[in-house]
């Protein structure tokens, strides 16, 4: 009796473990077919919406008219296919004919559940949520992602910034980061890559200009980060505020700020950076000037090889190479006999592939 009932066990065992496993082939088979089917459609609905995309009025109207009464017809499938086509489409930064991509989303009523994902306790329902909010440009949505910084998810955050940065309201971002100035948990890199996604513009402008002027030192160090050479040229007084009256971080930011301007960098300004008694900031002072290459420059630059930090000496040389004649001021910081300088001035050379001024240096350092 006892090998009778072992022998039903292993059977119904083999059994289980086999349907299992049809069960699991089955699935695989669905999702295939389901992804090929996406696929097709993926194609479809690019086909139907990009050549009318930059028609007229009349015309993009007339399309979308029916494209919408055509999705309404079609499966659940074909209309989630859209929804991703669509966010994949407005993700991309300087995109033209935002607002009529847009438009197809909120035609096909893809917003309808934002407000209810937004608000759920769920980390990753919550950032989809925002995440569609910020695309598709829902601005009565922004209390609830505000308030949905209470909850302390690094992804979550980062999609509720980037959802709140692509609406373009600077009030918005402003009192996000308010909220959260002393716990935020997105790195510099995803900061930069949010502030990026900020619409060009005047309330760019005016969201940079207020956070720069009434923030902690670590988010005006970001904002400072995020700049770009557009946003500098209109906001240097208060680049040039933080690098005054900041502490290290700030400073140091603010000089990179400086440096995406190019030769419109205030030269005098670096200059003086090079005497700042943080060795990074001289650092990153040294490493602006080499877009620069007037006398005053060189001059500062000549003294930073002197520097006793070694990064402030190497940034000094590798920005001296591009200074016509730097050669002479090579040979004379090596003739002052420091030889931490020596030190520098052969490791610039040694990459930069100057093989009689470098041998001529080694002579003097022997």
């Amino acid at each position: 009796m006892y090998h009778i009932v072992l022998r039903i066990l292993l059977f119904l065992a083999s059994a289980a473990f086999i349907l299992l496993l049809f069960l699991n082939i089955f699935r695989r088979i669905i999702i295939s077919r389901r992804g090929k089917r996406a696929a097709d459609y993926r194609k479809a609905i690019a086909a139907k919406i990009d050549p009318i995309i930059d028609k007229s009025d009349i015309e993009f109207k007339n399309g979308i008219d029916k494209f919408v009464k055509d999705a309404m017809n079609m499966e659940k499938l074909y209309r989630d296919t859209v929804d991703d086509y669509l966010m994949y489409i407005l993700e991309i930064l300087d995109l033209n004919y935002r607002e009529r991509y847009i438009t197809i989303g909120w035609r096909l009523d893809f917003t309808h559940d934002c407000m209810e994902q937004i608000r759920n306790a769920n980390p990753e329902i919550s950032a989809i949520g925002c995440r569609r909010a910020g695309l598709y440009k829902i601005r009565n949505a922004a209390d609830d992602m505000i308030a949905a910084l209470d909850i302390l998810s690094s992804e979550n955050q980062f999609e509720i910034l980037l959802g709140l940065s692509r609406m373009g309201e600077a009030d918005f971002l402003q009192r996000a980061f308010e909220k959260i100035r002393d716990s935020i948990l997105v790195n510099d890199r995803a900061i930069i890559q949010i502030l990026a996604s900020f619409p060009k513009g005047d309330e760019k402008f005016r969201l940079f200009r207020n956070m720069l002027g009434s923030c902690t030192d670590y988010i005006r160090a970001l904002f400072l980060k995020s700049l770009s050479s557009e946003t500098a040229a209109v906001l240097i007084d208060e680049i040039m505020a933080a690098l005054h009256s900041g502490g290290k971080e700030v400073r140091a930011a603010a000089l990179r700020a400086l440096m995406v301007l190019g030769r419109r960098a205030p030269v005098n300004e670096l200059i003086k950076a090079m005497d700042d008694r943080e060795w990074e900031v001289r650092c990153l002072a040294a490493k602006a000037l080499g877009q620069i290459t007037n006398k005053e420059s060189a001059l500062a630059l000549y003294k930073g090889l002197h520097d006793q930090q070694w990064w402030v000496r190497q940034n000094s040389a590798n920005s001296l190479l591009n200074y016509p004649g730097y050669e002479s001021l090579f040979i004379l910081a090596a003739e002052s006999g420091d030889e931490y300088t020596k030190d520098s001035i052969i490791y610039v050379l040694e990459k930069a592939g100057n093989p009689v001024l470098l041998r001529s240096i080694k002579i003097m350092a022997a």
